[in-house]
């Protein structure tokens, strides 16, 4: 398989189950932080005028600016969230009872003139990745519903147990055959329990490793089982939790895979990051390889995922933004579709954006 290939199958094996489960996530997603939206931090309307008027005000101010740090748009992030969420409630209310229909009109077109001010003000600076991940940081603290809160620490325990699981490396060949066997041998089992599930994602977790061990190595190897198998294991997961009898809620089994998903996504790029640092990348299409993986995470990691990192997960992202220039430079024969010094700027955007 060339490394271009190997780039996409690679990275499914870790994010191929957002495909299929993307509505799911969403819902989720809905589900969890729409309670903040009636916070004690909301605002208090006596009726719609006066929240346009508030969330016009809140324009005008933003238009002020000819520049930002990165402090300050997450400063004025946080309050057009906070302005915005309380004005639609305001607007909604009033609309039950019929009152001031305009509203909502006015309402879209101011909001659609902050996030052109937003955009403005990110342009008018150079950012790097660790701006991406301070606004990443900031903005995607929202506190979990208590039920959910305690899910996330009991899967944290149980994914930071897997560390303590010692490997022992293999050469290439049995590398592939353990992560083959354990996909046959999940796949033969079916998932009859909750115990199959995390049996699976424990075994699951030392092929993977086995298998970063030779990063670097495997561009000339059909990765298409490991793939397809992987994508199958996955879809009986999440099918799991649609049973008449379900093995387990669909929000332990997304919190739970998305945070394999997470901790797969670090443990590739920090092996990258090694590798990038003690190997020549020669070959255009590695390097090209290599950029894409060492992208996955800022790609791939949203506001959602986020909120799912352990502190030490947070701490490995930060340390990969700081690492990201000089990794850009040893693969400066690699190939991307846009510049890589405005990536950063672009998804800076596109997470305000979608606020």
């Amino acid at each position: 398989m060339k490394y271009t290939q190997y780039a996409g199958c690679a990275a499914s094996l870790f994010i191929g189950y957002r495909k299929n489960h993307t509505h799911t996530l969403l819902m989720l997603f809905s589900l969890l932080f729409l309670p903040s939206c009636s916070s004690k931090e909301g605002l208090h309307f006596q009726d719609s005028n006066e929240a346009i008027n508030a969330y016009s005000n809140l324009l005008h101010r933003i238009r002020l600016y000819d520049q930002a740090s990165t402090d300050l748009i997450v400063d004025l992030a946080h309050e057009w969230r906070t302005v915005s969420d309380s004005v639609f409630a305001c607007i909604n209310r009033d609309s039950i009872n019929n009152k001031n229909y305009h509203a909502k009109s006015a309402y879209d077109v101011i909001n659609d003139s902050i996030i052109i001010e937003f955009e403005r003000l990110i342009d008018g600076s150079s950012h790097n990745f660790k701006d991406y991940y301070h606004v990443l940081d900031k903005l995607s603290n929202q506190k979990l519903p208590r039920e959910v809160e305690d899910l996330v620490v009991s899967a944290h325990v149980f994914f930071h147990s897997m560390d303590s699981m010692a490997i022992q490396p293999v050469d290439k060949r049995h590398t592939i055959q353990i992560y083959e066997n354990t996909l046959n041998s999940a796949l033969a089992q079916g998932i009859r329990s909750k115990q199959d599930i995390l049996h699976f994602l424990k075994s699951e977790d030392i092929a993977f490793r086995l298998f970063l061990g030779h990063l670097s190595s495997w561009g000339d190897i059909s990765l298409t089982n490991i793939k397809t198998q992987t994508e199958q294991q996955v879809k009986s997961i999440f099918d799991s939790s649609s049973r008449q009898r379900p093995i387990m809620s669909k929000t332990e089994i997304v919190v739970l895979m998305t945070m394999r998903n997470n901790r797969r996504l670090l443990q590739n790029a920090a092996t990258c990051v090694t590798d990038v640092h003690k190997l020549s990348f020669k070959d255009s299409n590695q390097a090209t390889a290599y950029l894409w993986m060492l992208l996955q995470p800022w790609l791939s990691i949203d506001g959602f995922s986020y909120t799912l990192l352990s502190q030490e997960e947070k701490e490995s992202l930060e340390k990969l933004a700081a690492e990201m220039p000089q990794s850009f430079s040893k693969l400066e024969s690699g190939r991307f579709p846009i510049d890589l010094n405005e990536l950063p700027a672009l998804l800076m955007k596109a997470y305000i954006d979608n606020l």
